[in-house]
């Protein structure tokens, strides 16, 4: 749950800016509608959608009435996925989920539809087929359906800067003073990718060796890199100082003379976005010119928002290389912070 949270808050950052397709007269008489905000992730055990009313109440601020939960959910829907190539349909199940960080709209109850069954990029029994689902369900007072339709991406292929050798983890290795490269085959149904490199130690009380505490430095590595197309198969090369590893570490970490530290495995996490949600993402983005009005865009028909996938492949494990390990061991850069082997 906590993972799944998480790379939601790297790619749903835009929704607090979303767009819909018509104008609206916000002094109108209420009309049902909705508004869906939807991430598909086959790398996920568990889907989450959301969807909301859309209020308007011309007698009470909209911030007093977003913090009224029953501004927000609808009574009884009963949405459903249909995945378009097979048939298949897959009930979403309300759920009261508590991930919602406190704010302008109420916090509880905090709706989601979900479901346990698996998503996937292609047809299981017909690995040429790419699937499409199809988000659909109907508003309980006008009838109105709504609908919005996406394909999944395929898993990302990371080439380097990754090295493997047989019986030895897979290492990573940052020269100082050097650059490495990131290289990667684009995924099919995909448009653009974030990654991050996931440092992990442990700090350890020297007064009393039992007192632990496990500790992560996340590192962006790649931010919203886009391909030409989605169809998959491009070679996407970018590259980085490695220095910039080392002035995190300095940055993030103060010296201590009262802890040692020791290093424990790390971990990349790669997210790529398929071509709705760089859409969306694209929209969203305030423009650069004197008069800032932003593109509205939905893909979602007779409502607003976004029914869109992405997809988070993970490489853990990941053991740091010799010149890594002599610089944070070794170096007097670093002496202060006390890592040991």
């Amino acid at each position: 749950m906590k993972t799944c949270c998480y790379y939601l808050t790297l790619l749903f950052v835009v929704f607090t800016n979303f767009g819909c397709s018509n104008d609206i007269d916000v002094l109108a008489d209420y009309q049902e509608s909705a508004v869906v905000y939807g991430l598909l992730d086959p790398s996920q055990s568990v889907q989450f959608i959301k969807i909301n009313k859309v209020f308007t109440n011309p007698n009470a601020s909209a911030t007093d009435v977003a913090k009224v939960a029953d501004s927000l959910y609808f009574d009884s829907l009963t949405p459903q996925l249909l995945e378009i190539e097979t048939g298949r349909k897959i009930k979403l199940i309300r759920a009261n989920v508590l991930l919602k960080d406190s704010g302008l709209f109420a916090t509880s109850p905090n709706y989601l539809y979900a479901t346990k069954e698996k998503i996937y990029s292609r047809n299981p029994l017909n690995s040429s087929q790419l699937l499409h689902y199809r988000l659909e369900f109907t508003l309980p007072a006008t009838k109105k359906v709504i609908t919005a339709v996406s394909n999944c991406t395929d898993s990302i292929l990371l080439t380097s800067p990754l090295t493997v050798r047989s019986q030895i983890a897979p290492s990573i290795d940052f020269v100082p003073d050097k650059i490495f490269k990131i290289i990667y085959l684009s995924p099919t149904n995909s448009k653009l990718a974030d990654a991050y490199f996931l440092f992990n130690y442990i700090e350890v009380n020297k007064a009393d060796t039992n007192v632990k505490v496990k500790k992560t430095l996340r590192w962006r590595l790649l931010n919203n890199i886009r391909t030409i197309d989605d169809l998959g198969g491009e070679q996407v090369t970018t590259t980085i100082a490695s220095n910039t590893f080392y002035d995190l570490i300095k940055a993030s970490i103060q010296a201590d003379p009262n802890v040692f530290r020791r290093l424990l495995p790390c971990r990349m996490e790669l997210t790529v976005g398929n071509l709705e949600l760089d859409n969306y993402i694209q929209a969203a983005e305030p423009s650069i010119g004197i008069v800032q009005k932003q593109t509205e865009y939905t893909n979602v028909k007779n409502g607003m928002g976004i029914f869109a996938s992405r997809r988070v492949t993970s490489y853990n494990s990941l053991q740091l290389g010799s010149m890594a390990l002599s610089t944070l061991y070794l170096s007097a850069d670093f002496r202060s912070l006390n890592f040991v082997k």
